[in-house]
Parts: structure tokens; sequence; C-alpha cells
């Protein structure tokens, strides 16, 4: 009993070495005859007496590189995220545990059946079944158990590796004009297990292929060798079948008249054990786990780890963002821009990694067109309104950190001199600014007392709130019945607040309203909270997801999030300035030049970064939610508490700050200890990474107390 008890503690403190032992034991020894084989040479002479030769597929022409239980959890994690029930999500879980009592049940009534007798069942028979509780119509039904069966049959290609000492026998074996078939107790289909073959490179290689949950008979039973035999007329040749399972693939065959030799190679033998029993333990759920799994994210390379982990992080946001969408039955997802279409790409991309695009039920998606600008337009009181001279005081200042003038006002809201049509001519130095491009410093008083100036000026403002009112509308965002998915790197949904106040607008001419927005970000920053109150019923944010404001140090980590836009921001997109007509008389946003991709990461190199980890991630027996969360914490303390490899990975980057027009800066500046204070706000106005400045100016070692009072602050 003591001794149990030792095994049982070694094994905990130490699983991995644990279930290597154990395999070793009980695999390492294993003494060949003249029934097995390990190696194909062994037997390449042999088969040169047969016509046919039958080859078993799993553990003998490939190996899993995870545990099939793993293999089997993901897909049923993926229909949970990815595939809505008719009143809910699905039930936690639900398609890996339909394997097995319900798996069985199934098979029981098809043995029973006197007609149609199988003792061998579809995986997509399980899977309807399993579903049918959950969704009722059966072609939104059929396509769930498509999706779900092709996202499995893309993760097994992910996880299996080909024998390549195997593939070269099949080759040698075609060569020689032998006839080689493939036999398999397995529950996927004919159909998907040559979809299977064909991505692994295998499927050219035999002449036919044979699987029990098509044919509805099995190896295990030996009726899979009767019907071999029956439909390829084979039963008078010189036939033999090879694989690694004793019963199916040896004493069945020989029970039929075939030849068989058991494949037994202790190396597989040992990998295969040492997977399952670490899966049995529970190992992905470890702490371990998730520090491997980070380290694996961000390799050696400080260079790179910055971006990998970033990149790894956009990912987990973006396949969070699908799996809102869908089970939130949402119509629509808009990616907003610049920053927010970073995650349409990805996603994008994503959805076709994952091998079931073609049958998920996807919203429709596009990217929207907006800004702050934007915001303060739509918002804009009419200019006759006595709370208009306040409104544009207050968001000159916001949007320009200048007092109001007419210069300002005209840069704050992008406006040309050609649009202030009837102002020239009036006023010598009216006309002399305005030929500067704007740049006039007739005062806010003075350009309200005389209408001459105030008339033409409000003329272009109320043309330009018209343009970005007409552009929502074009984008069908307030009519009735919908439910628009928003999705942005951050920012504290000042988008939503902007859209919210409109909203109450439509209402008040009578307008119905009756869509849904909800706005969904990667972080947000230490205005969220005061925000939520300003949102129309209609309008909602979403939890921030990668960095939240549940935990004082994702708050902290959130509070000034500069860092993060260097990776998101479209470079080749400058500020929006305007919706102007195509030659459809279509409105489309108007950017200002393109800006120079000096001090930036590519888009191109975060898409290969996302879809590298996105293969290492399906390689990890963790599930999604919780890699997404170890990603979500290893980048909350990266930039909370900054060492020196990451202030050196993002030493070159810049940050494009601005509300209006884009001003181009490092993410850091100096913080002396005498000015802490004063230059602490400085950050905060510039918008530079509060605890990068603190660590490149060697007081790092106050972050820590810092990030715990941003926390509180912010609370």
């Amino acid at each position: 009993m003591l001794s149990s008890q030792v095994r049982r503690i070694v094994s905990s403190l130490a699983p991995e070495r644990t279930a290597y032992a154990i395999a070793k034991r009980k695999y390492g020894h294993l003494k060949l005859d003249h029934n097995n084989f390990s190696h194909p040479d062994q037997i390449r002479a042999l088969l040169g007496g047969y016509e046919l030769i039958s080859f078993d597929l799993f553990d003998t022409l490939v190996w899993r590189e995870m545990a099939l239980n793993d293999v089997q959890r993901k897909t049923a994690e993926f229909a949970e995220h990815h595939i809505p029930g008719d009143h809910g999500p699905l039930p936690s879980g639900l398609l890996l545990h339909a394997r097995r009592r319900h798996q069985n049940e199934v098979k029981r009534m098809s043995m029973a059946s006197k007609q149609n007798y199988r003792n061998e069942v579809d995986l997509a028979e399980v899977f309807d079944g399993a579903l049918s509780p959950y969704i009722s119509d059966t072609t939104r039904r059929a396509r769930a158990v498509e999706a779900a069966i092709a996202f499995e049959i893309e993760t097994e290609h992910r996880v299996l590796t080909v024998d390549p000492a195997m593939r070269e026998l099949l080759i040698d074996l075609r060569a020689h004009g032998k006839t080689v078939i493939l036999t398999s107790d397995m529950y996927f289909s004919e159909r998907w297990l040559k979809a299977l073959l064909d991505r692994l490179g295998l499927l050219d290689l035999f002449d036919h292929v044979f699987v029990s949950a098509t044919v509805g008979v099995t190896k295990h039973s030996g009726l899979l060798f009767q019907h071999v035999d029956a439909t390829l007329n084979s039963a008078g040749l010189r036939r033999i079948h090879l694989g690694d399972n004793w019963n199916n693939d040896v004493v069945q065959p020989r029970k039929h008249g075939w030849d068989a030799l058991h494949y037994l190679n202790t190396e597989n033998e040992m990998r295969k054990d040492r997977l399952e029993r670490l899966s049995r333990i529970g190992i992905h759920k470890r702490d371990t786990a998730a520090k491997e799994l980070i380290r694996q994210v961000q390799t050696n390379d400080s260079s790179e780890a910055v971006i990998r982990l970033i990149s790894a992080g956009f990912l987990s946001f973006a396949r969070q963002v699908l799996s809102t969408a869908m089970l939130g039955h949402y119509d629509r997802i808009l990616f907003l821009t610049r920053d927010g279409t970073i995650f349409h790409h990805i996603l994008r991309q994503m959805i076709e990694n994952t091998g079931a695009q073609n049958s998920l039920d996807l919203p429709e998606m596009g990217e929207l067109a907006f800004s702050r600008r934007a915001g303060v337009l739509l918002t804009m009181p009419d200019p006759n309104s006595p709370a208009w001279p306040d409104y544009i005081r207050h968001n000159v200042g916001w949007l320009r950190g200048e007092f109001a003038s007419l210069g300002a006002i005209m840069r704050s809201f992008a406006l040309h001199p050609d649009e202030l049509e009837g102002m020239r001519g009036n006023d010598r130095e009216v006309d002399a600014c305005l030929d500067a491009d704007g740049r006039s410093h007739v005062d806010f008083h003075r350009l309200l007392d005389e209408p001459a100036l105030f008339k033409p000026l409000a003329a272009a403002m109320k043309a330009k709130q018209q343009r970005v009112a007409d552009y929502l509308d074009q984008q069908g965002l307030f009519e009735p019945t919908q439910r628009i998915l928003l999705v942005d790197i951050g920012y504290s949904g000042t988008v939503l607040k902007a859209f919210s106040e409109h909203m109450y607008r439509l209402a008040a001419k009578g307008q119905k309203v009756e869509t849904c927005l909800a706005m969904m970000m990667f972080a947000a920053n230490r205005f969220f909270g005061d925000n939520l109150g300003q949102m129309h019923p209609r309008a909602i944010m979403l939890d921030p997801v990668m960095i939240s404001q549940k935990h004082w140090r994702q708050r902290a980590a959130a509070f000034n999030f500069a860092w993060l836009e260097p990776f998101a921001v479209d470079r080749s997109r400058g500020s929006l300035r305007d919706f102007q007509p195509d030659e459809g008389g279509r409105l489309q946003p108007v950017f200002a030049k393109d800006t120079k991709e000096n001090g930036s990461v590519t888009r191109a190199r975060i898409l290969e970064m996302t879809r590298k980890a996105e293969a290492l991630l399906r390689l990890s027996p963790m599930t999604a939610r919780d890699a997404d969360a170890a990603i979500g914490r290893a980048i909350t303390v990266s930039f909370a508490a900054p060492r020196r490899k990451t202030l050196h990975a993002i030493d070159s980057l810049t940050h494009q700050a601005g509300l209006s027009d884009i001003v181009e800066h490092k993410l850091v500046r100096e913080v002396r200890p005498w000015r802490l204070r004063s230059d602490l706000l400085r950050c905060l106005h510039e918008d530079r990474w509060i605890q990068g400045s603190m660590a490149a100016s060697g007081l790092g070692w106050l972050n820590p107390v810092l990030n715990r009072l941003l926390g509180i602050i912010t609370r």
C-alpha cells in the first residue's frame, strides 16, 4: 500500500517522467517472433510472394503526436464554441461524451437490425444523435455535423506523422505491380478517410480503401475481410494483412484465410501509451502546461518573442470574436479601421485553417470606417443650438489640445478651405489664412459674431456630419432586427458612445431603432467603466477579452496601452478624413496619405506569426479557453512589468498617436525621478507606454508599486 502511495506522489510530481517510465517498462522489452515485424525492411522480400497486400492505417502507417482523447476533446470544444444550439450554446463537451454511452447504443441498435445489420458506427450518425436535442432543423444539424467532422479531419492531419519507411514500402510495392489496399476500423466514413489520406499524401498509394464505418462491419469481427474478398474477388489470391492490433490485424484475418503479421514498433507503442497516460491524468490542465505553451510561442529569440506573443494574443482574440458572434447569433461582424481590421484578416485566415469553412454558418463580415473625429461630427448639435459653442470648444480641446479658432476647428474636423464656400473675400486675414491650408487664427468669439464667417463653417460641418450619417445608413448600421458585433483593439468604446447618442437622436425624430450593437475589444483603457453608463440599451460593450478590467494587473497594463497599437494599426491608411461618393454614388472612406512602414511590424508578418501560433495551438493538448487565458496572462506580465528583452524587442517601433491627425513618436519617453509625477502625466497626455518609459529610464523597479496604484484608481 505504501509503495502505491509513493508511486502516486511521484506520478503527480513528475508526470512526464513517470508516464515514460511506465511505457518503457511495458513495451521496451518486447521480443519479436515469426508473427511480428518492427520495420518494413524485415518483410520486404517476404511480400514479394503476395499479390494483394493490405495495411492498417493508424499506428501502422501513421502515428499521432497527440493522444486520441485530446484530438476528440478539441472537436467537442470547437463545436461548443462555433455551433449554436436553438436555445443557446451546446453543452460543454457534448460531442466528446457522446462517443461513449451514446455511441455504444447506436452500435447496439445497428447490430440488432435484422434487415441492415451493422457492427460499426459512423461518427456522423453519433454526432447527429448528440446534436438532435439542441438543433431541431435537420439541414442546419447536418451542416453542424459536417463542420465538426471536417474540423477533426483537419486536426488529425495536423497531429499525424507518416512513417517514412512505410511510405517507401508502399511506393515500392506499387512499382512492382502489387495490389495495395487500406483496411481500417474507423468511425470516419470512406469519404472523410480518403480526404485525410489525400492530405497526408497517401491516397494515391492505394488501389482500394475499405473503411468499417462505410462498409458497416469491422476487422474486429473479421467480417470486413470477408467483405474485401467478396468485393475484389480475392479469395483465391495470396493475400496478407499488416497491422498493429493483435486481434484485429492478425487473429481475425487468419481466421478468414489471409496471412497476417503483427506490426510491433516499441517506440510507437511507448509514444502512444505515454500520451494516453498524460491525457488521463490531465497534464494539459496544469500550470506547467501553460508555461510550456508560452515558451513554445515565444521561442528563445528575444527579438521575435514579443511579436510572437502579441500575434498569439491576436489569434486568441479573433477566435473568441468568432465564437461570440456565432453563439450570440450575430448577423454581422464589423471590424473598425484602422486598428480593428487586423482581426478581420486573422479571422479569415483562421476560418480557412479550421477545415470547416464550407460548413460553418458564418455571419457576414466587413469593415467599418470610423474615428473619434467622425464620432464628434455625428453627435454634433445643430450649429444654431445654444449647446453648439460649448460642444465645439470642448471637442477641439480634446481632439487637438488647442483653443477653438477657425484654424483649430478646420484641423480638428479635416475641413478643406474649398469646403468653406462663401467665406473667401470677406476678410483679408481669413483669405490669407485659408490659402495657407486653414491655419487661421480667427478667434472663436469673432467666428460666432460674424455671420459671413460662421455660416459657411456651419454649413461645411453640417454637410460633413450628414456624410458621416449617410455612410452609416449605407452600411445598414441602424436597420431593424439586426445584431451587429463591432470589433476593435480597444480605446474604451468611444465609437459606441457616438452611436448611442445617434440612436437617441434617431428615436427622438420618430425613427424606430431595433438594431442591437455590441462592441468587443482586445483591451480597454481606464475609461471603460465610466463609458458604460453612457450607452444606449441597444448598444453594449462586452468585457474586454485578452486584457480585462477584472484584475488590477490587467487594468494597469491597459491603463495606457500605446504598446499595443504598433502591432495592430493599418499603416497603409492615414487618419480618416471624410466620406466621398464613388462613381456609383456609394460613399467611400477617404483617408490621409499612406504612412510609412518604418518603425512598424507589417501585417504580413503578424499574419505569418498568427499562422504559426495557430499550428502550435492545434498541436497543444490544452483547451482553447486555458490557452487563451495563459496567453493573456503572459501579455499582461510582459507589458505591465517589462523586462529588458521586451524593451529591446520594441525599441524600434513607433506609435501613431493623435485623436484627429497622426503624430508619429517612440513608444517611450524619459522619466526623471525628480519630476516623476509630471513626466508620467506627460506620458499619459502624449499616449506613451508608461511602464515601458519607467523601465527604460531605470525606474522599472517602481513598476509594481505604480501598477498597484493604477489598478486601484481604475477599480
